[in-house]
């Protein structure tokens, strides 16, 4: 496979789906790369590269499928060269041809789904390639999963808007090492999701390319950094409330968080949300009170006014395990989270999947966010309100984050994760992305993107003025 001397290659897995196609014009509008992008249909790998039936005549012959890259830029302090971008064909269901796809990669950034099914096959393959890997998803079972084959967990700084360090343990109660934690892109400014998506994989469990110890090659891969949980939801729904955290708080008692809007499913995101009701990452109808988890404590409500939304909407309460962390990290007596959807249908659909089989659950899903969103102009909305104290009084802060779409966010995770990976800045070992990125330069970056349509931290509860149509 070609790649650009003395560039990092960077692959990205799922190259054109919801996240991965955003993955990869971020990566290029960093000036990152070259890059080498896989998916089971080649000609739509082909097509975003420029290489298809509309690219420049002559481009596939000549390059192998391959088109020029951007001139040299400064990438995070390294020189990426022009060079030219691959299409490759990867099922992942054939472990040589995902073996071959890693080889010769800096960083692996796996935006293919559903994550529930694919587990660690990737990662197991970047690792034994000798890359880096960067996950948009990859649950608790990914991680536990790769610690058992030998990867050792990193050591984790959770770092505030300020630069300062904050509440210093992780998911496995290890302490801060006092070193400075990733921020920025690649250029010092990134650019900054709900799950993976992309690629379909219909198999189960890992492809089997060797332990995360010591690769096929012969590899030593202690030195291997992985970052999972880089996308919207796990990823930046923990690192807006640990930014939100440090903006004047001595201490915070309570965290409300409100997530959705008008979004649409993926087929690979429909299968991983059916999978996430079963399989021990959230619990619904929980709440994190007096320092532990209350199952069954809330209901859902319809037809509520929340500040900050659009309108009458519907709120599912449940505590996920990211919260659980986050609560124990930051020490919050209380945690209440809701999933919040802008219409009837979705939430009527969830209310009938304990009735079918995965895979008819995640058609059902897909179908019926569709007609939710027709007609309408899409959303999704983040808004964490936060109540605790500063020198002895108290005080409320609340974050308000909205975008297009969640996939925009997941892939702004993504690349900044994969910024991060690719200037050192993260520690060998297994991370989260909230554990190692720089919660205050995520909110920075995102101010900038273009994707974000309203990013702002307010005193108090008051909503803003909204307006959506068919709202009166």
């Amino acid at each position: 496979m070609r790649a650009g001397r003395g560039a990092p290659v960077i692959a990205v897995l799922g190259c054109y789906g919801a996240v991965g196609g955003a993955v990869v014009r971020r990566l290029r509008e960093a000036g990152a790369g070259p890059l080498r992008l896989g998916g089971r249909d080649l000609d739509r790998v082909r097509a975003l590269i420029g290489t298809g039936s509309g690219g420049p005549a002559g481009a596939e012959a000549a390059t192998g499928g391959a088109v020029t890259g951007a001139a040299v830029t400064d990438v995070g302090g390294m020189e990426a060269r022009a060079g030219a971008d691959e299409a490759v064909a990867v099922d992942l269901r054939d472990a040589a041809a995902l073996a071959a796809f890693c080889e010769g990669c800096h960083v692996v950034v796996n935006c293919a789904g559903p994550s529930s099914r694919i587990l660690d096959t990737v990662a197991r393959a970047a690792l034994a390639a000798g890359a880096h890997y960067v996950d948009v998803a990859g649950d608790a079972a990914v991680r536990d999963r790769l610690a058992a084959a030998g990867l050792p967990a990193g050591s984790t700084v959770h770092r505030g808007s300020r630069g300062q360090g904050s509440a210093g343990h992780d998911s496995a109660g290890q302490g801060s090492d006092g070193q400075g934690s990733a921020g920025h892109g690649f250029d010092g400014h990134g650019s900054a999701g709900h799950g993976s998506d992309g690629q379909g994989f219909d198999g189960h469990g890992s492809a089997g390319h060797g332990s995360a110890g010591r690769s096929r090659a012969g590899r030593d891969d202690a030195g291997r950094v992985v970052v999972l949980a880089a996308g919207m939801m796990p990823g930046l729904s923990a690192l807006l409330p640990r930014h939100l955290a440090g903006q004047g708080f001595d201490r915070v008692d309570r965290l409300t968080a409100h997530v959705g809007g008008v979004d649409r499913f993926t087929p690979a995101a429909a299968l991983d949300y059916v999978a996430s009701l079963s399989d021990g990452y959230a619990t619904p109808l929980a709440v994190w009170r007096g320092h532990q988890v209350i199952p069954r404590a809330s209901r859902p409500r319809r037809g509520v006014e929340l500040p900050h939304f659009p309108g009458r909407v519907n709120a599912y309460p449940y505590l996920s395990a990211e919260a659980e962390r986050l609560a124990r990290s930051l020490g919050f007596a209380e945690v209440e989270w809701s999933s919040v959807f802008d219409g009837e249908l979705t939430l009527a659909a969830l209310a009938r999947l304990h009735d079918l089989d995965a895979d008819t659950a995640a058609g059902e899903l897909v179908r019926t966010s569709r007609l939710e969103a027709f007609g309408r102009t899409p959303y999704f909305q983040m808004v964490f309100r936060m109540e605790g104290e500063a020198a002895g009084r108290p005080v409320t802060r609340t974050l308000v984050a909205r975008a297009a779409d969640s996939y925009e966010l997941s892939a702004a995770v993504a690349v900044l994760a994969a910024g991060a990976v690719l200037r050192g800045l993260v520690r060998p070992g297994l991370h989260d992305a909230a554990d190692v990125l720089d919660a205050g330069a995520v909110f920075q970056a995102l101010l900038d993107d273009p994707a974000v349509t309203r990013l702002e931290v307010v005193d108090g509860v008051a909503p803003a003025v909204e307006v959506e149509e068919g709202v009166l």
